[in-house]
């Protein structure tokens, strides 16, 4: 075992070569850096050729990691009483580092993301058996230096799985807490499938079937050797020369019927499983990884907590049994725009470059966006977006979930906690705690005619958490989606983008203002069936996968956008102030949320050159304010003749189509003649069409 040089609360040096020191991985190596105690400024001195650095010096120094160098500083900053300083190694900008130490020491990460608090002072530190470590060497240039990772699952071998049919010894031998079985069948032949049994090694997982039921997950504590028929075993009918196996035995709880299994998955698997996805003849089988995480998706909360432990490091994320990182490729955003435009249109759905450009901006703009219009178009046109970037149902990047018309509270969505006082985890939970473990993949999740259910009463926690997203030492972090007293610690993480589609009609509920105001409402009415020009394209559009980036929203306080864009947000503002005189009449103004969030849209834009700045205002005149607009008296009346007026600079007076073609905002000037002309037929008008 090597010895320790010297320690240092989580720095150490064990006797290797050019070792300058090992730091146990904590929090802050995920956001900005590390402190360096003192004892161990002499080894960075002795690696940077004998340089000291002065109080308030700041170098660059690289980091060679994987054949990749990752910028960062040495700092020597100035404590607050002045007469000491603090030695820090610093990249709170380069998040691509930040990226890579997220998804190499998952972990450290999820432990500290899950037992961490936001107001509790006190560091967690990873418990030693989980920790994880970064290794600093020297190299034969001063500020140059060579890293190494120590990761946990580099601690424990991947343990193999296996498949065993028992019958009916399953008792006896779950009593001996073993295996056995005989060499040779009765006739004196070597039996092969018997003889795999000592293939098994320690630490592997075998699950056990008997009557029709996986009854049983074994841990394998003893290799199996040559030895005679256990006297807890009473069949007569094999021979006394075998071979044992030693086993842990932990019960499903309920057991797995063999038909709970997919009959799909079984047929794929074979092994233990003929061609009809039936029990082989046979004993001891090796079972796929692909199979078990399968297995362990689908049954998790049945899983033994001692073979959930094992299982779960290696396990990909819940439902992504697939997830692969794929070559990501930067194009230009405009050129982004076009792909996903391509992409979409080879489907055979016509939608406008400007449409797939303003969703792109809906998104960057607020992760959070709802879609109105023909049911089949919005559900389609969101997948093949996702899909177009690289993110499918297959991968797990991309989710479906119905809304159910009987969701009263959050629970369907992000799970409760059962009678027994264990956590059952709702299909939202799921997915965030995938996009966790993914930080650099998007992640979308699609909530199918959200407002089947009343979305105050199942979504209004969550809307709550996404307004919570504020920056803490450069990262783009939320409140808690559950209260403190339940012990549950999930923030929505920055790569997870929500959309939800929505039916106007009898079955459905309307939306409150408090949700309006928190998303961009973009709606789709428009059918063009004789569009053909997509089977003329012969060529089949690939998707380019993406990292969340470029997607991730930059802008969350209004000063940061008023700092690069202030003549941009002066008259995007000033629009607004004359629109909020007309919605008076009605009590409608819009707040400061609106006008941040569509000088954010603005700013995204302006920087993609993807539209004129009239252009793109009108998207956001007509999804962020419109929709909010709903009401039966004269008020109504004379604040959209206003707004038509603020749109065309014309009075309202049986406007000609020309009226509207011309006007500034002519999307938005299009939309209030529709809403009036409602009004006049049916004394109501809403933005919605029913």
């Amino acid at each position: 075992m090597t010895e320790l040089f010297k320690q240092t609360r989580s720095w150490s040096k064990p006797e290797y070569k050019d070792l300058i020191g090992r730091k146990k991985v904590d929090w802050s190596i995920f956001r900005i850096g590390t402190q360096i105690p003192y004892d161990f400024w002499e080894d960075f001195d002795k690696a940077n050729g004998n340089q000291s650095l002065k109080v308030g010096e700041r170098v660059p120094i690289h980091l060679l990691i994987n054949g990749q160098t990752y910028q960062a500083h040495l700092v020597n900053r100035p404590r607050n009483d002045a007469s000491t300083s603090s030695l820090q190694l610093r990249y709170d900008e380069n998040k691509a580092l930040q990226d890579l130490l997220r998804q190499t020491f998952k972990t450290s990460y999820q432990f500290l993301r899950k037992n961490r608090s936001d107001t509790e002072k006190k560091p967690i530190q990873v418990p030693d058996e989980l920790a994880e470590y970064i290794d600093f060497y020297q190299t034969n240039k001063p500020f140059v230096y060579q890293v190494i990772f120590q990761t946990h699952d580099q601690k424990k071998p991947k343990p193999s799985f296996w498949w065993v049919n028992q019958g009916k010894t399953h008792h006896e031998e779950k009593e001996g807490s073993f295996l056995w079985v005989p060499q040779k069948s009765q006739r004196d032949t070597i039996m092969h499938h018997h003889i795999r049994l000592l293939e098994a090694h320690e630490g592997d997982i075998v699950f056990c079937y008997s009557e029709k039921e996986v009854k049983s997950v074994g841990i394998v504590t003893k290799e199996a050797i040559e030895a005679p028929k256990p006297s807890g075993i009473k069949s007569t009918e094999w021979q006394e020369d075998g071979y044992l196996l030693g086993l842990n035995y932990f019960d499903f709880v309920p057991a797995i019927q063999k038909d709970e299994i997919p009959l799909e998955w079984r047929i794929e698997e074979r092994g233990p499983f003929n061609v009809k996805g039936d029990l082989n003849q046979g004993y001891f089988f090796n079972l796929s990884d692909h199979f078990v995480y399968q297995l362990f998706d689908l049954f998790e909360d049945r899983f033994p907590n001692e073979v959930n432990k094992m299982i779960s490091p290696y396990s990909p994320s819940q439902e992504a049994p697939d997830i692969k990182e794929s070559p990501k490729m930067y194009i230009p955003d405009n050129d982004l725009i076009i792909h996903i435009h391509h992409y979409i249109t080879s489907k055979g759905f016509f939608y406008t470059k400007t449409e797939v450009a303003n969703l792109y901006l809906s998104l960057r703009t607020k992760p959070f966006v709802i879609l109105s219009g023909i049911p089949e178009q919005e559900k389609q046109k969101w997948q093949w977006f996702a899909e177009s970037l690289g993110a499918t149902e297959q991968n797990g990047q991309f989710t479906l979930i119905p809304i159910r018309p009987d969701w009263n509270d959050g629970s369907g969505l992000l799970g409760y906690t059962d009678i027994k006082g264990e956590f059952i985890e709702g299909p939202l939970t799921k997915v965030i705690k995938r996009a966790e473990e993914y930080p650099t993949l998007p992640y979308f999740v699609l909530l199918d005619e959200m407002n089947l259910a009343r979305v105050e009463y199942y979504f209004s926690d969550i809307l709550s958490v996404v307004e919570s997203r504020r920056w803490e030492a450069g990262e783009n972090i939320s409140s808690n989606l559950f209260p403190k007293d339940e012990g549950l610690n999930l923030t929505l993480p920055i790569n997870l983008y929500i959309i939800g589609t929505v039916n106007m009609d009898e079955t459905t509920h309307p939306f409150s203002k408090k949700v309006l105001d928190r998303a961009n409402t973009i709606e789709i009415n428009r059918v063009e069936l004789d569009h053909f020009s997509f089977l003329d394209a012969l060529e089949t559009v690939e998707p380019i996968p993406i990292t969340q980036d470029r997607l991730q929203s930059k802008y969350l306080y209004l000063k940061d956008v008023f700092q690069v864009h202030r003549q941009m947000v002066e008259d995007a503002t000033q629009v607004l102030v004359k629109i909020n005189k007309a919605l008076q009449l009605t009590n409608a103004q819009v707040g400061y949320r609106v006008r941040d969030e569509i000088c954010f849209y603005l700013a995204y834009n302006e920087e993609d050159h993807l539209m004129e700045f009239n252009e793109a205002l009108d998207h956001c005149i007509l999804q962020k304010i419109l929709p909010r607009i709903a009401g039966s008296d004269s008020r109504f009346d004379r604040m959209l003749k206003s707004l038509f007026t603020i749109f065309t600079n014309k009075q309202y007076d049986e406007p000609s189509e020309e009226d509207i073609e011309n006007a500034k905002y002519r999307m938005s000037a299009e939309k209030v003649v529709e809403m009036l002309r409602r009004l006049e037929e049916d004394g109501f008008t809403s933005f919605w069409i029913s």
